[in-house]
């Protein structure tokens, strides 16, 4: 069976070309719900293939070793396929053009999984859940309803089901303010730290600290960002304001972009802006140039603000200004009043695909053992024993020791990471659940190797969990596939635009109505329906 997707495009990429599809994506296999998982015998599936990004350990970072090492765990016959991380997206469509290059399986961002999702191409897990161990085991977080509820979306026949599985919480950004240029600003840190600020009183001490640095305190990856929710790199900017389409308090979807909310959040980043506050570069920055900005050693292009990813992120920040000679002191703000929560994305999804012949099988001795609550588990969070990690006793030293400093000796049984095979310099963190955020907890209760994560991250990590929500799925329709990328590269254009003093609000939005309006009442017809 034929189909015709557009494929999606990020805010910001180009990726803009029409493909075939070509796939059972109807069959019985994929659409309709699996009713007898628990009715029969589910067999260990025999050799099958795994389509997924660098989230997995990489080749360079010892990826065969993980594969080895999974294998000696589960027994499981898996070709790994593995395209560049830069034109994955593209390698997955152009594998979904057969059912010959169809892999069994495939791990897809949320866009990307409630697409081929509704065009048939998944199958539905929805009863294989629902009988799994992993649900059953008593061990999933507090949260994990809420993670696993975005993934119930419409599949062919428009019936909301679970298509895909995320073994950890999707994660997203807070922002990060330096206690030294608070400090240097004269601004005192108990009005900022553990308060929760309105957004009038924070831009009074960013101006303050601009006033005090002799430039921007703020330089984002870019003024949205490329991937759902768009505003998560400058939230107290944008507020409430939301970018794409959303289902409004009368159960209608709306496009946020054309609100009143959005004209507002514009002015502010215009504003902010012209007044110095926020680097006009963000514009084209990437989040490297924006980190290393806020790395900077250089006092003229250093930041002092920086919205970015919670938990593990918290501890590489600190990490990496201390390793230059900079103050690592961090101070998490709470989402100011007007924003009210900072977003956590949708976590992207372990897909089973139409080509699988033992679906049933997959699911049961791959995805819903990577929260075994044991060694698998552990594999996926920290990668192969002996490569990434170990238990045994010995003395690992990184490539560079500095005065011992760099040397630890450990006793037989304890859990330790070892330095990456790619990076020797530094020990390995995780693969590619990040243990703060795993679903689900250990049989024993205790996270092998929580004595090896910061408390830094883990203290933000808790931080972001209670002062988050999680992000509101968008049905996928097959207008909205076909017309999103033309319509948030003008959003896009839009926001750099206005920002950037190159247009008033009034004028931007005239084009961006005049530009794409037809195709939003296009999108918003379908999604109404």
């Amino acid at each position: 069976m034929k189909k015709t997707i557009k494929k999606l495009t990020a805010v910001g990429l180009t990726l803009t070309s029409v493909m075939g599809l070509v796939a059972c994506g109807s069959s019985d296999n994929g659409s309709s719900s699996n009713d007898n998982t628990d009715k029969k015998e589910i067999t260990k599936p025999d050799k099958f293939t795994v389509m997924v990004d660098n989230t997995v350990v990489t080749e360079t970072n010892g990826a065969q070793n993980f594969y080895d090492y999974l294998k000696s765990l589960t027994g499981l016959d898996i070709t790994w396929v593995r395209p560049d991380h830069s034109g994955y997206y593209d390698a997955v469509a152009n594998a979904f053009n057969s059912d010959d290059t169809m892999p069994d399986v495939v791990l897809l961002s949320s866009d990307y999984y409630a697409l081929y999702a509704s065009n048939g191409f998944l199958w539905n897990m929805t009863d294989a859940w629902n009988n799994s161990e992993t649900k059953n085991s008593g061990r999933l977080i507090d949260t994990a309803d809420n993670v696993l509820s975005a993934l119930m979306v419409n599949g062919e026949d428009g019936t909301q089901s679970m298509y895909g599985f995320s073994p950890y919480r999707g994660n997203g950004c807070n922002t990060y303010v330096k206690k030294s240029w608070l400090e240097k600003a004269g601004i005192d840190v108990n009005k900022v730290q553990n308060e929760q600020l309105d957004f009038n009183t924070y831009y009074g001490y960013l101006k303050t600290m601009a006033a005090s640095a002799g430039h921007y305190v703020i330089s984002a990856p870019g003024f949205v960002s490329t991937e759902a929710p768009y505003t998560n790199y400058l939230p107290e900017f944008f507020q409430k304001a939301s970018y794409t389409f959303y289902k409004d308090s009368t159960g209608k979807y709306v496009d946020g972009f054309s609100e009143k909310a959005m004209e507002d959040a514009l002015q502010r980043l215009a504003t902010a802006v012209a007044d110095g506050v926020i680097d006009k570069e963000s514009v084209n920055n990437s989040t490297a140039n924006a980190r290393d900005k806020f790395y900077s050693t250089d006092a003229s292009s250093e930041s002092g603000v920086f919205t970015y990813w919670a938990g593990t992120w918290a501890y590489t920040l600190k990490t990496n200004l201390e390793n230059k000679g900079l103050n690592g002191d961090l101070i998490a703000l709470k989402p100011i009043k007007e924003l009210g929560a900072y977003v956590e994305r949708i976590a992207p999804a372990w897909c089973i695909t139409t080509a699988a012949k033992n679906p049933e099988g997959i699911f049961k001795y791959f995805i819903d053992t990577m929260l075994d609550g044991g060694d698998i588990q552990t594999a996926w969070e920290y990668g192969a024993k002996g490569t990434h990690w170990d238990t045994k006793a010995e003395t690992v030293t990184l490539a560079k020791d500095e005065e011992g400093k760099k040397t630890k000796t450990y006793e037989e049984g304890t859990f330790h990471m070892l330095p990456s095979p790619e990076k020797p310099n530094t020990l390995m963190q995780k693969n590619h659940i990040d243990p703060i955020l795993a679903l689900a907890k250990f049989k024993n209760g205790t996270d092998p190797g929580d004595a090896t994560m910061s408390d830094t991250a883990k203290t933000n990590g808790a931080f972001f969990a209670q002062n988050s929500k999680v992000a509101t799925p968008l049905p996928m329709t097959t207008e909205l596939a076909e017309n999103i990328t033309d319509i948030n590269e003008v959003r896009k254009q839009v926001v750099a635009d206005v920002a950037l003093g190159k247009s008033s609000v009034a004028d931007a939005m005239k084009h961006y109505k005049d530009t794409v309006g037809s195709k939003c009442d296009i999108v918003l017809k379908s999604l109404n329906k």
